[in-house]
C-alpha cells in the first residue's frame, strides 16, 4: 500500500521466501515482475479527492537475490509528490533458518499549493527464520518529507498458522527527529493456489506524512486508526489485485481503493 509504508513492506520478504522451493521445482530462476498500479482516494470529511498510479520491475538475479526499480506519483487535492525507487534483497538459508537482508530507497519531491518540498525514505532490514512457521523481522526506516524527518525502527513477528495462512504482529516507535509515532498492526494473509486474500489494521499515532495522507500539511503526530481488506487471484502469466482502505486520522477520514495487475516477465517458468 503506498498510502501506508510501514505496513507495505514485507513483498520483497514474502517474494524470497519462496524462491528456493520455486528455483527447486523449475530449476531456474523466478521470472521478472512489472507491476502497474492505479489507485483512487477521497478524504469523507472534506471531500478532497486524490489519486495516482506506480510502475515498478523486480528481477531475480538468483533464487537469492533480488533488484527492483520503480516510479510512482500521487496527488489529494492542492497536494502533489512523485518519486522513484530501487529496492533489493539477499536471502540465504532453508526455509527453518532462513535469512534475508533487505532495503530500499525512494526518493523525489513534491509540490503543496504552489510550495515545493522534498519526499525521502530509506529503509534497511532484516528476517530470521527460527523455524519453518515461525519469523522475526527488524526494520529502520529513514523519513525525511517536508518538515517531517526520523526514524522508524519496527519490530515484525510472523507466524504460518496453516500451509496457506500466515499471521503478523508488528510494532513501530520512532526515535530522534520530529515523527511522534508509534504504530501497532496486525495482518493476516491466505495464500490459495490461485485466489489471496489479506486483511488487517493498525492503530496508534502518527505524523500524516509517515503514513503519506497528505504531504504538505505539516501537522503533528495524531491518533489513528487504520482497517484494509483485499483480494488477488494469480493467472499462468500475472497476478491481479484489488486493495480497499480506510484510514482514520484524528478528525480526518481517508478512503483509498487500489488496483494492481503484475505480469510474469520472461521464459524462466512462473510462479505459484
Amino acid at each position: 500500500m503506498s498510502h501506508s509504508r510501514p505496513l507495505a513492506s514485507a513483498s520483497l520478504l514474502a517474494l524470497l521466501s519462496c524462491a528456493p522451493v520455486l528455483a527447486a521445482e523449475i530449476d531456474a530462476r523466478p521470472p521478472d515482475r512489472l507491476t502497474l498500479s492505479a489507485n483512487g482516494s477521497e478524504l469523507t470529511d472534506t471531500n478532497d479527492r486524490g489519486g495516482g498510479g506506480s510502475l515498478s520491475w523486480l528481477h531475480y538475479v538468483s533464487a537469492d537475490v533480488l533488484f527492483g526499480i520503480g516510479a510512482e506519483h500521487q496527488f489529494v487535492e492542492e497536494s502533489k509528490w512523485t518519486f522513484g525507487s530501487l529496492r533489493g534483497a539477499f536471502s540465504r538459508g532453508q526455509p527453518a533458518s532462513r535469512f534475508t537482508l533487505f532495503g530500499e530507497v525512494h526518493y523525489g519531491d513534491g509540490d503543496d499549493d504552489g510550495r515545493d518540498f522534498d519526499y525521502g525514505v530509506a529503509v534497511l532490514g532484516l528476517s530470521q527464520s527460527f523455524t519453518p512457521k515461525f519469523s522475526v523481522q527488524l526494520e529502520t526506516r529513514q523519513i525525511e518529507i517536508d518538515t517531517s524527518h526520523g526514524n522508524l525502527p519496527k519490530l515484525g513477528l510472523t507466524y504460518l498458522l496453516t500451509p496457506h495462512l500466515a499471521a503478523n504482529v508488528s510494532y513501530a516507535d520512532s526515535v530522534g527527529g520530529n515523527l511522534g509515532t508509534q504504530l501497532a498492526s496486525a495482518r493476516i494473509d491466505y495464500y490459495g493456489q490461485h485466489v489471496n486474500l489479506l486483511m488487517g489494521g493498525a492503530w496508534g499515532d502518527a505524523d500524516p506524512n509517515v503514513i503519506n495522507l497528505q504531504p504538505g500539511l505539516n501537522l503533528p503526530a495524531q491518533k489513528l486508526r487504520e482497517g484494509f481488506a483485499g483480494i488477488g487471484a494469480t493467472f499462468s502469466r500475472g497476478q491481479v489485485q484489488l486493495l480497499g482502505d480506510y484510514l482514520k486520522l484524528a478528525d480526518s477520514e481517508k478512503v483509498t481503493i487500489t488496483l494492481s495487475f503484475t505480469a510474469f516477465v520472461g521464459s524462466r517458468g512462473h510462479a505459484q
